[in-house]
C-alpha cells in the first residue's frame, strides 16, 4: 500500500475541505513521521504551530485540541468516504505520530475491547460532549428533559477550546458642555463606532461651545443582546463546555481569530466585527436600515423601519464562518429587538429545526458546518410572533 497516496486521498477529501489547519498538521504529522520521529506535544507546537521554545503544554492546548479534531475527522472519513478501505490511517490515542492498521482491528474489536471503549466513550462524552449522539442523550444540571441535537451549534459542542460569547456594545462619547444642566452630554452617533470613527469624524455642531469630546469609559447595551443568551450559555453549559462572556470593547483581534466566538448585536453596533460579513452574501447598512442580499448579478433589499410603534417586520441573520486557526465565529444580528428574539426562537424550535435540516439535506446533501441564514420576524412593539426563513446559504 502506497501510504503517500493514501494521504493525498485524505488530504482531498471532502471531509477535509476548508480544514486547512488541519490539513497542514497531518501533513507535517505524515511527513515527521516517514523520517521515524517520535512526535510530542511540545514538537508539533514548535514545528507545526510556531509556538516558540517559551511553549508550556499547561498553559496552551493549542496541540491537543487540533489533534482530537483530527482523530476525530480521520474517524469520519474511513466511516463514510472511505468506508470500502481495508486499512485506516490513525493517530492512536497517547501518541502524536501516525499509524496504519487494519479497519477490522480499529472498527471491529472484541466485544470485551469494545466494551472498555465505549465506557471510555461515555466518560469523555460527559466532559468533552466528543459524541452527537450522545449530546442528545446525555445531559448535565437538574433538568429532567433531554437535550436536543442542535446543528447549528453542533461545532462548538464537539470542540474542546471554550467559547466567546462577545456582546456588541454601541459606543457612547461624552460632550463637556457648558450648556449642558449636568456639564455634559452622553452621546450615540451611529455613524461613530470606535474611538478612531471619533476622533475622524467629530461632530461640528456639537464644538460650538468649544466641548471637549472623549470616550466613554464604561458599555452600554442594547437589549437585542439578550434574547439569545439563556438558551445559549444553557446550551453550552449542558455539553460542559466552558463560556466567556465578554464585549466587543473588551475583546481584541486576537480573541477572535483564535477561540470559538459567538458575536451578538445591533447592526448599528457591529463595529469591525462587520468585516466578516464581507465573505457572505448580506451587506449591512445603517443609514437607512438595510439588509442588502447579493445572489449573482441580483440582489434584494430588506428595510427596516427606524422606528417601531404596532406592527412591523424585523430582519434577524446568524452566519457561521471558519476562523483562521481552526475555530469558529458566528455572528447574529438585528436591527430591533425583536429580531434577535424570533431568531433565537427559530434555532431552538425542534419544528422550525427540522423544517432547516430537511431543507439543507435536500440542497447540500448534510447539514453545512458554514452557512449564513437571514430571517424575517413579524413583530408587534418589540414582540415577535411569526419567524419565517428568507434565505439559507452554505459557506462550505
Amino acid at each position: 500500500m502506497n501510504h503517500n497516496l493514501n494521504i493525498e486521498r485524505l488530504l482531498n477529501s471532502k471531509t477535509f475541505a476548508n480544514k486547512e489547519v488541519l490539513k497542514g498538521l497531518l501533513k507535517y504529522i505524515h511527513e515527521e513521521s516517514g523520517k521515524g520521529a517520535s512526535l510530542k506535544e511540545t514538537d508539533i507546537a514548535i514545528g507545526f504551530f510556531k509556538r516558540g521554545t517559551g511553549f508550556i503544554p499547561g498553559e496552551d492546548t493549542i496541540v491537543r485540541v487540533n489533534i482530537y479534531k483530527l482523530r476525530s475527522l480521520l474517524e469520519k472519513y474511513y466511516s463514510e468516504e472511505a468506508a470500502a478501505d481495508e486499512d485506516v490511517i490513525e493517530i492512536p490515542k497517547g501518541s502524536y505520530s501516525l499509524k496504519v492498521k487494519s479497519k477490522e482491528n480499529v472498527l471491529k474489536p472484541s466485544s470485551k475491547r469494545r466494551g472498555r471503549r465505549e465506557g471510555l466513550k461515555i466518560g469523555i462524552a460527559i466532559s468533552l460532549m466528543v459524541n452527537i449522539v450522545l449530546i442528545a442523550l446525555l445531559i448535565i444540571g437538574n433538568s429532567k428533559k433531554s437535550t436536543t441535537y442542535n446543528p447549528v451549534w453542533s461545532s462548538y459542542l464537539l470542540s474542546a477550546q471554550p467559547v466567546y460569547i462577545t456582546l456588541g456594545d454601541p459606543f457612547f462619547f461624552r460632550v463637556k458642555n457648558k450648556n449642558s444642566p449636568s456639564g455634559s452630554l452622553i452621546v450615540r452617533d451611529i455613524a461613530i463606532n470606535s474611538k478612531e470613527d471619533l476622533e475622524t469624524y467629530k461632530p461640528k455642531d456639537l464644538l460650538k461651545n468649544e466641548s471637549e469630546i472623549s470616550e466613554l469609559n464604561y458599555p452600554y447595551f442594547s437589549r437585542n443582546n439578550l434574547w439569545p443568551l439563556p438558551q445559549l450559555i444553557s446550551t453550552f453549559a449542558k455539553a460542559s463546555i466552558e463560556t466567556r462572556l465578554q464585549t466587543l470593547s473588551e475583546s481584541s483581534i486576537d480573541d477572535i481569530k483564535n477561540n470559538n466566538v459567538v458575536f451578538i448585536a445591533n447592526i448599528n453596533s457591529f463595529g469591525w466585527m462587520n468585516e466578516f460579513m464581507e465573505k457572505t452574501s448580506l451587506k449591512l447598512f445603517t443609514n437607512p436600515r438595510q439588509i442588502r442580499l447579493y445572489q449573482g448579478k441580483d440582489s434584494k433589499v430588506f428595510t427596516v423601519p427606524e422606528y417601531v410603534k404596532g406592527k412591523y417586520e424585523d430582519y434577524a441573520f446568524l452566519v457561521k464562518l471558519p476562523g483562521s486557526n481552526n475555530n469558529t465565529i458566528t455572528l447574529m444580528g438585528d436591527f430591533h429587538p425583536s429580531g434577535l428574539r424570533g431568531l433565537s426562537t427559530f434555532i431552538n424550535n425542534k419544528k422550525s429545526l427540522q423544517e432547516l435540516e430537511q431543507l439543507s439535506h435536500k440542497k447540500y446533501g448534510h447539514f453545512p458546518e458554514y452557512f449564513e441564514m437571514l430571517v424575517k420576524v413579524t413583530s408587534y412593539n418589540y414582540s415577535d410572533f411569526d419567524t419565517k426563513l428568507v434565505h439559507f446559504k452554505s459557506l462550505e
